[in-house]
């Protein structure tokens, strides 16, 4: 499995590009938001004969869905997140609330993912766990061939998200982080929405929120 890390938008969002031996790929919260960051998107799944499958979304907070609206319109493609992100405000008004101008309207999904869905592309597996608390139906994407978790913005390194935004909570992010974050194996590489990778075992040791 390899993973290409783009930083995207204002926000410094990481986007996450999955591919394997098959060139079969998805990618996880875009955040590309300008002509310039389309374009090095798509100028790198060109160069490498990337096959887009899947469209995945950790949440819909507006920082990480920017680029939603460039991959339909170029790949036809439609993300997937958990049906209770459809409660928290609308694209523009998130963006609004932050000082950001979006002309588009956000690109609905037609498929849910659920907990402990499987997702497949090519030769490649993520399982959906259930992360709430940063927002109302966070999802983290595990691989537990490629020994790694993507969290959005529910763990960080040495960190965790923040809670009070539209249907956060302290508590059910703790829960979640503990109970299904960190019961992975001590050696599982984190990778968050924002900032640099972790492992699961010095979020253990280490993160002052645990």
């Amino acid at each position: 499995m390899q993973i290409k890390i783009f930083e995207f938008n204002p926000v410094s969002a990481n986007t996450y590009l999955i591919y394997d031996e098959t060139k079969e790929a998805a990618i996880i919260d875009c955040g590309a938001s300008t002509s310039e960051e389309w374009r090095e998107l798509k100028e790198y799944i060109d160069s490498h004969n990337i096959q887009l499958k899947k469209v995945l979304n950790t949440h819909l907070h507006f920082d990480h869905v920017l680029g939603n609206h460039f991959l339909y319109e170029t790949y036809g493609l439609k993300p997937e997140y958990n049906v209770a992100e459809d409660s928290i405000p609308e694209l523009r008004l998130q963006a609004s609330a932050f000082r950001f101008s979006i002309s588009y309207e956000a690109v609905k999904a037609e498929h849910f993912i659920n907990e402990n869905d499987l997702i497949h592309f090519g030769n490649t597996t993520l399982k959906a766990l259930l992360t709430p608390g940063h927002s109302p139906g966070s999802l983290s994407f595990y691989s537990e061939k490629g020994k790694c978790v993507f969290t959005g913005d529910a763990l960080f390194r040495h960190d965790i998200g923040r809670s009070d935004l539209w249907g956060g909570n302290e508590n059910t992010l703790i829960s979640s982080i503990k109970n299904k974050l960190l019961t992975l194996p001590d050696d599982t590489i984190v990778y968050p929405g924002h900032g640099p990778a972790s492992i699961v075992k010095e979020e253990k040791q280490y993160n002052p929120y645990i």
